[in-house]
């Protein structure tokens, strides 16, 4: 089933401005071009989620910020052998206004060029969460807001019961993998710097809590343990003061090369303080993988920038091809081991080839894990090879083993699916979106997780050409 390019391979330029080029169209059909045969051990539904904006600026697509656009939401439902794809906006206020007037309403490289467009206008497009009946379509920089888990209608912003203590909740909340527990953050550039929320598998939130953070940072993702709660405090200073004389995001996120990152470590029952740990280097973790305790220690594995800020500044110019891609766009594996008690953090990097989007078996979230995903860089320089390839790694051995795709295709997010319910950590699937550069079309791999490195067990092919987005979960069907 391997596919061979039939044309030269994009330059970086046009890659960027094809994957990232935004397709305004909703959708709703059965898929029917299948490389393949999809396992009918799968019967659920994969959400995705990810920026896709409706109304253009004047300057069009490339003059877009990479985290910019209107979320457009994608559910994949498979049953018995089949496969439905339905996505929907999330038709949120500032949806609704710039739909109604036909304008751009404005984004973090572009001002709206009209006072009544001016605003709250952040729309929820990084992630797409399922709990306790509950589906959410979350960013860093405002609260979720609510779909309908069949239809993905809108049912408006969720404030977690009336109990937000700040102005947003982020786009990464952890799902225990045995209690069921949500917990998830917030962070602002005021103070109180950092929030914590638990919600509990019924959905009511039982614990809404404050923390002081040494300095104000963005702080995208965190970590949890059966015990303990971890905060990368990243080598960055969120300075509110330039957005609010009208100056860019870009400026209120300044890199801190004098600062060394550091680690916030609380337990998780109400109350309890936190301790930061300082950190061996400078850097920042846009995601962390996995968190656990073992003999006394906290193991927490992530994707860290050694360059605080390459990879926003990167962004910025990300969907016009404008990325340098050394040191700015390139995440390193890294191994934390965090002794909580006498307030020490090692580091120990795992890899020279750039990796993001880590993920594992979310039955595990908390928990010791073997195996971990990734989206990661071919053995090659520069920005053009990254998310090139799937990876898995065997945390116990250490070594690791690659998907590769061929030249004018990239990988999306990871996601695992185990083949039942009770299943062994790596016993199922990886649902992986594929972008073919010369269709000018994504695809969904299904591939054995014990087999990563060959052929897809079945490939979908989508009708409606989707930018590649971020992030997305799985759902089992009940």
């Amino acid at each position: 089933m391997t596919t061979h390019a039939t044309s030269p391979r994009p330059t970086l330029a046009e890659m960027f401005a094809s994957i990232l080029r935004p397709n305004p169209n909703e959708a709703d059909y059965a898929i029917t071009r299948i490389e393949g045969e999809i396992p009918r051990e799968l019967n659920g539904t994969l959400y995705r989620n990810g920026p896709c904006q409706k109304i253009l600026p004047d300057a069009g697509p490339g003059a877009l910020h990479f985290f910019d656009g209107d979320a457009l939401v994608h559910a994949i439902r498979f049953e018995d052998g089949t496969a439905h794809h339905l996505s929907r906006y999330a038709r949120t206020e500032s949806f609704e206004r710039c739909e109604k007037t036909g304008r751009y309403r404005g984004g973090i490289n572009i001002k709206a060029s009209h006072p009544e467009d001016e605003g709250p206008n952040s729309a929820p497009n990084t992630n797409i969460v399922f709990h306790a009946g509950r589906l959410l379509a979350m960013v860093e920089v405002a609260p979720p807001f609510e779909l309908n888990p069949e239809t993905l209608a809108p049912r408006g912003t969720w404030d977690y019961d009336g109990k937000m203590l700040g102005m947003s909740t982020t786009a990464h909340p952890k799902i225990d993998g045995r209690t069921g527990q949500m917990l998830i953050h917030g962070y602002q550039p005021l103070e109180p710097y950092v929030q914590l929320y638990v919600v509990e598998p019924d959905g009511s939130v039982s614990l809404a809590e404050a923390i002081d953070a040494p300095w104000p940072s963005m702080m995208h993702d965190f970590a949890i343990t059966e015990n303990y709660v971890i905060f990368p405090l990243g080598s960055i200073y969120f300075d509110l003061e330039p957005m609010m004389d009208g100056r860019g995001f870009g400026e209120a996120v300044q890199g801190r090369h004098d600062l060394n990152m550091k680690i916030g470590v609380r337990r998780r029952e109400p109350g309890s303080p936190t301790k930061w740990i300082d950190a061996p280097s400078v850097g920042f973790m846009f995601h962390p993988g996995n968190a656990y305790e073992k003999d006394g220690r906290i193991w927490m594995d992530a994707c860290t920038y050694e360059n605080p800020t390459g990879l926003l500044e990167d962004l910025a110019t990300a969907r016009s091809g404008a990325v340098r891609g050394e040191g700015g766009f390139a995440a390193h594996p890294y191994l934390y081991e965090i002794d909580p008690e006498a307030g020490t953090c090692k580091e120990t990097k795992l890899s020279d080839h750039a990796a993001e989007f880590p993920r594992l078996d979310d039955r595990l979230v908390g928990y010791e894990n073997r195996w971990g995903y990734a989206g990661t860089a071919a053995p090659a320089s520069g920005a053009e090879a990254y998310f090139r390839r799937i990876t898995k790694y065997d945390r116990v051995s250490g070594s690791s083993v690659h998907r590769e795709t061929v030249a004018g295709q990239w990988v999306g997010e990871p996601i695992f699916v185990p083949r039942g319910v009770d299943a062994a950590e790596d016993d199922g699937f990886i649902l992986n979106l594929v972008y073919d550069a010369h269709r000018d079309r994504p695809a969904l791999d299904i591939l054995d997780a014990r087999a990563i490195d060959r052929d897809p067990l079945a490939r979908l092919w989508l009708e409606e050409r989707i930018s590649l987005g971020f992030h997305g979960n799985w759902l089992q069907a009940t």
